[in-house]
């Protein structure tokens, strides 16, 4: 309900999935002096991940709302955006090592604040997600659907994205693995949605 609808820069979201980023993304939306700041922090008892030995950015790119979390080894194959917390520790600690085992080498973006990425120059933009990422891309994120329209463009990208309303209904209550998993949004739900989208 807060994304899209206010005026440019006076409401801006952060969704940080490591707790290194909450305050990176906090000091860049407060340079920005907005009406409405609506951190979506993680849980506590989240484990802080090594970033540098698992290949991925390091936290102060967060700023730029999207970013390049991790880039391929080789020339890259299709383009995962992830947002939301949950899902993004599902996809690097579960689903990552299995498509690294399968040789499966995609681009890998984070959501971060979309509204921080929509104060950058067009140029800038352009820069750190390239519409050809855009309409190659799907989407894996623990909030709606449409939350992800402006980072997943073709319809096959959005058939094949995940997310917490995919089978029609709401998920029940209990432990967070396990309401992942009957969403299809834990890790080995992702990898078999990756593998289906790279290769069908």
């Amino acid at each position: 309900m807060l994304q899209e609808n206010f005026p440019r820069g006076t409401a801006i979201t952060l969704t940080p999935w490591d707790p290194r980023e909450i305050w990176p993304l906090f000091a860049a939306a407060l340079v920005r002096r907005p009406a409405i700041l609506a951190p979506f922090v993680t849980r506590p008892n989240e484990k802080v991940p090594d970033r540098d030995k698992l290949g991925l950015a390091p936290v102060e790119e967060s700023v730029t709302g999207i970013y390049l979390l991790r880039k391929p080894r080789g020339n890259g194959e299709g383009t995962i955006v992830l947002q939301e917390s949950a899902v993004t520790y599902a996809f690097i600690e579960e689903a990552l090592p299995w498509l690294v085992k399968e040789g499966i080498d995609p681009w890998v973006y984070y959501v971060a604040s979309a509204e921080l990425f929509d104060l950058l120059p067009e140029e800038e933009q352009q820069r750190i997600f390239p519409e050809a990422r855009a309409s190659e891309a799907m989407g894996i994120t623990g909030f709606t659907l449409p939350t992800l329209y402006r980072w997943v463009k073709s319809d096959a990208g959005r058939a094949a994205s995940l997310h917490p309303f995919r089978h029609g209904s709401f998920l029940g209550s209990g432990q967070g693995r396990m309401v992942l998993a009957e969403a299809g949004l834990d890790g080995r739900g992702q990898f078999e949605a990756i593998k289906k989208y790279l290769r069908g």
